[in-house]
């Protein structure tokens, strides 16, 4: 069974931008960003002047952000590239209302009706690819409220990690499918019908770039989920399952399986624990452990099935499933196995097992807020 040649795993962002930035210093050939944020902060000053230096070393640096998550940052993002001689691309951009920014959309080839059909899909994925030989994943955005040293307690709890091996020449693809989708609009339904061969029960890297292979994916989820035999630990950020996942979660707690569930206190997306409002209150009364992580905002994709160890950008929502390109690894040694256990008993310690009284019947207002929210579960 084919295994990653190195792995380090990071639950900080201090620890995970530090070593992130050791590693560009240390390249020599070429070095790619894709993520859905790239914020304009002191953290990313540190890196973009980084990736400065890198460049007139000679390295080739490229950076994708995506046309909502990073939104507001675009028009000065692509400045300072352009200064700094970075070639920047946006995945799917959005129309500024600006008469200035119009030069910036037309950059991008993109008209009204395309914009349009596509504007639901974005790229969620946080890769960083350095010599293509190695690479940097999870769900860490380009932005310090993951950092401690820089916004304090206020940091986000959040998991990434490095990895080295073969199986990385499928997420260089992977990335130059989706910079090549930026680049020219005639390119755009050609690339689409690119294929990324993956075969999904023995594949370390899970990608979802089409939508057989999101089918792919979903499937093996629920086939691994049905086969758990001991444990089955989520940590995830935004939780809005499909049915027949929930009923996948339940099947596996009759069994016997250890089935618990993490997720946000305080979420930054309040919406989402809105629309599962009543999908929480449904497991608790199924008798499913569910914890709110209390110390912070918890951002961390997570999963823990049996031995075998999942981190990534995933969402357990319909965006995952449906819309947003995705990235995950599956790691398999020992050793990580062991280390996302401790993680996971220090987030426990950290959180607040929740009860039924917890969700008690709301008041007809918040009862029509949750509806509300609900309905609009395919967006959040």
């Amino acid at each position: 069974m084919e295994s990653w040649s190195q792995i380090r795993i990071f639950h900080s962002g201090d620890e995970y931008f530090h070593s992130l930035v050791e590693d560009i210093r240390k390249a020599q050939r070429s070095i790619t960003i894709e993520s859905y944020i790239f914020a304009i902060d002191k953290l990313t000053q540190t890196i973009l002047e980084e990736l400065t230096r890198a460049r007139e070393r000679g390295c080739t640096v490229k950076i994708v952000v995506d046309g909502f998550g990073s939104y507001y940052y675009i028009p000065q993002l692509d400045r300072m590239c352009e200064e700094r001689g970075i070639e920047f691309r946006v995945f799917h951009p959005f129309p500024y209302p600006l008469l200035w920014a119009r030069r910036l959309f037309a950059k991008y080839s993109l008209n009204a009706s395309l914009i349009m059909k596509h504007m639901n899909r974005r790229t969620h994925r946080k890769i960083t690819i350095i010599d293509e030989k190695r690479a940097y994943l999870g769900s860490l955005n380009f932005t310090q409220d993951h950092c401690e040293s820089l916004v304090g307690e206020k940091a986000w709890r959040d998991t990434g990690v490095y990895v080295e091996g073969e199986e990385l020449s499928r997420l260089v693809l992977a990335f130059q499918i989706s910079y090549l989708r930026t680049y020219v609009k005639r390119l755009l339904s050609w690339v689409s019908r690119w294929r990324l061969r993956m075969d999904v029960r023995d594949s370390l890297l899970r990608l979802n770039t089409t939508q057989r292979m999101r089918r792919q994916l979903y499937r093996d989820l629920l086939r691994r989920i049905s086969g758990a035999q001991s444990r089955l630990y989520i940590t995830t950020a935004y939780f809005l399952p499909r049915r027949s996942l929930l009923l996948a979660l339940l099947k596996a707690a009759r069994r016997g399986v250890d089935v618990k569930i993490l997720i946000p206190g305080k979420s930054d997306v309040p919406a989402v624990k809105w629309a599962a409002f009543n999908i929480v209150r449904f497991l608790l009364q199924k008798r499913i452990s569910i914890y709110e992580y209390q110390k912070t905002i918890l951002h961390a994709k997570t999963m823990i099935i049996d031995n075998d160890v999942f981190i990534g950008s995933f969402n357990l929502n319909h965006r995952s499933v449906l819309h947003d390109l995705e990235v995950e690894v599956v790691l398999r040694d020992e050793a990580s196995l062991a280390n996302m256990l401790q993680q996971w008993s220090v987030d426990i310690k950290n959180s607040k097992l929740v009860a039924e009284k917890d969700f008690a019947a709301p008041s007809w207002l918040a009862r029509i807020v949750y509806k509300i929210a609900f309905r609009l579960r395919y967006m959040l």
